[in-house]
């Protein structure tokens, strides 16, 4: 689920995407990058694009990039002489919009793509359901969830399927228990609804120091997940954990800032958002801190 942006971030984005951004990316064709969609729909306030726009981006993600699954992501980000950047498109939340908008499209193009589900909202917890609604601003209707036997439709389709937590809270302000608790029953509770194993996770909200810890890496790591994505403008590096993979947010974006982000324009951001004390942070992002 994404956050609202203020002025200030926005001005940074702009700014990165027209000079300092392009200084420091040696090659923009050698670039391992992951996008953060939520929903793909025609009215919904925060959706990641109308199906039309995001149909736009697959025809020009399969013409100028190499498409992987996200649990490729790592192995891909230390290859070498790269010709195309290659790129995962990872799904946030679990709205009914991805299968009914995005799943169509993704199958037309012969695109994977992974889904990061928060496990409450599919078992139609009225708490969670509660929580989604009040997070978005949102009728039930907008954030209605996808059905387990979509699901399995999907995962057999060649989709991937990891968890997104059980509630999508911040993790960084639960105790060690809790986050236990959300990783632990999201991941048993998928792993029976799809009859294997899971080994994929998203961090919700997923800034680093804002809304997970070393020690929330630590506890996925225990509970037998393989890789875990976070929110981090930037492409991956060869030297970044498997349980601290970068992902752009995809915001209505038109091909020049989807390109931009691609191909290193929008790093700089990255940059920022990775070096900036907590203090500071929550200064210019109050609103990261208050979920």
């Amino acid at each position: 689920m994404k956050l609202r942006h203020l002025s200030t971030k926005s001005w940074l984005k702009a700014t990165s995407g027209r000079t300092i951004g392009r200084w420091i990316v040696r090659n923009p064709f050698d670039r391992v990058v992951v996008l953060c969609y939520h929903s793909i729909h025609s009215t919904k306030s925060f959706r990641s694009a109308a199906p039309s726009l995001f149909d736009s981006q697959l025809c020009w993600l399969k013409e100028h990039c190499e498409v992987i699954r996200f649990s490729e992501v790592s192995e891909a980000s230390k290859a070498t002489k790269r010709n195309r950047p290659a790129v995962a498109l990872t799904f946030d939340d679990g709205y009914a919009d991805n299968y009914e908008q995005a799943f169509p499209l993704l199958q037309k193009h012969g695109i994977p793509a992974t889904f990061f589900l928060t496990v409450g909202l599919l078992e139609k917890h009225p708490a969670i359901i509660a929580r989604f609604q009040m997070l978005e601003h949102s009728s039930y209707e907008d954030i209605r969830p996808l059905e387990w036997f979509q699901v399995r439709e999907m995962r057999d389709a060649g989709m991937e399927i990891g968890t997104h937590t059980f509630s999508h809270p911040n993790l960084a302000r639960l105790s060690r228990e809790a986050v236990e608790f959300e990783l632990k029953r999201s991941k048993d509770i998928m792993e029976q609804r799809l009859g294997e194993p899971v080994t994929l996770m998203a961090y919700p909200f997923g800034k680093p120091g804002c809304h997970f810890r070393d020690e929330t890496t630590q506890i996925a790591a225990a509970a037998t997940y393989e890789s875990a994505a976070m929110v981090l403008y930037r492409a991956v590096s060869p030297h970044d954990s498997r349980f601290r993979i970068p992902r752009f947010v995809t915001t209505n974006d038109d091909l020049t800032t989807l390109s931009a982000k691609i191909f290193g324009a929008w790093d700089l951001l990255g940059l920022w958002q990775a070096k900036i004390p907590l203090p500071i942070a929550r200064l210019v992002s109050p609103l990261d801190f208050s979920v």
